[in-house]
């Protein structure tokens, strides 16, 4: 079989899958339960950390998998949203799932499907990209999986992990409210839904109050041990667009001249919650040694993540898309470039808190220019973004651009010595950038 008809097989299955968004259906985790028991529970076969939060998952996720694999582990990682290649969801020590892999996993998977009554088209896209990443795992034999929930927790496919070894929640934050609900509290009791018995839960030393009571109450309910560092001190002793070095201490751990291959005030956070997700691992008797944590997290790169897309004159990429996302992303960019003006190039949807994500901005930019993204159902047009930023900020310089390209020619006019470019506002930008050739995001 070539590999061009390999590829046409994995578009034309792609495809073909159900788009629907689920996460909503409260019977989509009970079903999907049924379905890796009638697969041998392929997860049972793994050690697993469960990852679920409303920013910074892909970060700290990253960052585990690599530590993991620099002391030698082979290591599955479910991530989402993809940027380009949907492949980039399934990864095992770094390579994508290749388009055989997912067409002969799915068509192992079917026949379970049909013995339970189902069919293929019953099953969400991103329920297929579970299944199939669980049951790949178990072929790759993948000692440790990485696991990010997709939206909330209580509701999504990867709630049906039957016991996983760490269950970690990043900052718990407001996005997705007309999903999730319209406060840190109503989020938070959704997100610790995937807390289970036998777990151990890990979170941030500075987690939202009214989250970490929420959590708390979830891991006592459970009776299982919500571990946080105490008297947590993370100082930056070096933070450029080139990297981060880190001296963390606290009750749990303590390192000095920590290099991080990710940038940005935000990482520096997350980090803290990696840490303390290895110490806890260290204290369960998994072996990960100092050298591994050094060189994975030395390693660890994340397009898409305050990625640098060229240095000269200075242009800068993250897929911040909510308020909380959006204020790490202005302080992290103000703190590595106080010198600069910044030329700031958005892109929202319209189902997002733009107008909280604009009120981050607009203090902090010399001129926005909006541009509206390849995403014709949830864009807000260009022309919406900049009649909104205007209403929040009369004087500000706001032009309009019709996509990312022209967005990106435009700052290009105006940029100076004295500027800095920032683009930003969802990941449907960052796939936007992808395709341009302005993210080196390749697998094959």
């Amino acid at each position: 079989m070539t590999a061009m008809t390999m590829e046409q097989r994995y578009a034309t299955l792609v495809a073909h899958l159900n788009q629907a968004m689920l996460v909503t259906e409260t019977d989509r985790v009970p079903l999907l339960r049924r379905i890796m028991q009638a697969l041998g529970h392929p997860d049972r076969e793994l050690h697993v950390i469960h990852l679920a939060g409303t920013n910074g998952k892909g970060s700290t996720g990253a960052m585990l998998a690599q530590i993991l694999q620099a002391q030698g582990y082979r290591v599955g990682r479910f991530s989402s949203p993809a940027i380009n290649d949907e492949r980039e969801q399934l990864q095992v020590n770094s390579q994508w799932i290749s388009r055989a892999a997912f067409v002969t996993t799915y068509q192992a998977i079917v026949p379970t499907l049909t013995e339970l009554g189902l069919v293929p088209a019953d099953i969400s896209i991103f329920e297929w990209y579970f299944l199939i990443g669980m049951v790949w795992f178990r072929q790759q034999k993948v000692q440790w999986a990485v696991v990010e929930a997709g939206l909330g927790g209580q509701y999504d496919a990867t709630n049906a992990l039957s016991a996983p070894q760490l269950t970690v929640f990043t900052k718990i934050a407001l996005d997705h409210m007309q999903i999730l609900g319209p406060t840190i509290t109503a989020i938070a009791q959704n997100k610790a839904q995937i807390i289970k018995p036998r777990t151990t839960v890990v979170t941030l030393a500075d987690q939202n109050p009214a989250s970490k009571a929420v959590l708390q109450a979830q891991a006592t309910a459970q009776a299982v041990p919500l571990i946080t560092a105490k008297h947590l001190v993370m100082a930056s002793q070096q933070a450029t667009i080139q990297g981060t070095i880190v001296d963390a201490t606290s009750d749990l751990f303590q390192w000095s001249q920590l290099k991080l291959g990710l940038i940005g005030a935000y990482q520096v956070q997350n980090l803290g919650l990696v840490l303390t997700a290895v110490a806890t691992l260290r204290q369960q008797a998994v072996p990960i040694s100092d050298a591994a944590v050094r060189q994975g997290l030395q390693q660890v790169r994340l397009p898409g993540r305050l990625t640098v897309l060229q240095a000269e004159p200075l242009m800068l990429a993250d897929g911040a898309h909510n308020p909380d996302g959006m204020r790490a992303l202005v302080t992290s960019v103000q703190q590595l470039l106080p010198a600069k003006r910044l030329i700031w190039v958005l892109g929202v949807l319209r189902d997002k808190a733009y107008a909280e994500m604009l009120t981050a901005i607009l203090p902090a930019a010399a001129l926005v220019i909006t541009n509206t993204p390849a995403n014709p159902k949830r864009a807000l047009p260009a022309t919406e973004l900049a009649k909104a930023a205007k209403a929040i900020s009369p004087q500000a310089e706001v032009l309009v651009a019709t996509d990312i390209q022209a967005a990106i020619s435009l700052a290009q006019q105006r940029e100076t010595s004295d500027n800095a470019i920032i683009i930003a506002g969802s990941f449907y930008v960052m796939r936007e950038l992808q395709q341009a050739g302005w993210l080196g995001l390749t697998n094959d």
